[in-house]
């Protein structure tokens, strides 16, 4: 079997507006702490795997949704993307002591995220 979701995102304006609302509406949890470089970002608790998180897009940058992939190597993926005629959109980056993503477009345009867990 092929490589399983891993986290989905979605982009809002006003974090704790739209934070309200997935609370509300689907009764999720979501904790919101500091990221990178200190950026709110909201980690999303459905009960369920995978979970997921709630950002504020630079300016600029449309709302949106990010789905990510779970891969055992990101460059590696990369590779059989940029291969088969997708693009990277965004290389890989750190998220310290988590792991790894890096973004790309498949043969339509749609913008996906690849997932690389730091191993336990």
């Amino acid at each position: 079997m092929g490589n399983q979701f891993a986290h989905v995102e979605i982009g809002a304006r006003d974090l704790e507006k739209a934070r309200g609302f997935y609370e509300k509406v689907f009764d999720w949890k979501i904790e919101v702490t500091l990221m990178g470089e200190g950026e709110p970002y909201g980690l999303i608790d459905t009960g369920t795997p995978p979970g997921g998180g709630l950002f504020v897009p630079p300016p600029g940058v449309p709302t949106g949704i990010t789905i990510y992939i779970d891969v055992d190597n990101i460059e590696e993926t990369l590779g059989k993307i940029e291969a088969t005629g997708g693009k990277t959109m965004m290389p890989r980056q750190q998220v310290p002591g988590v792991g790894w993503f890096a973004i790309f477009s498949d043969l339509d345009g749609n913008v996906l995220g690849l997932w690389q867990s730091k191993p336990a």
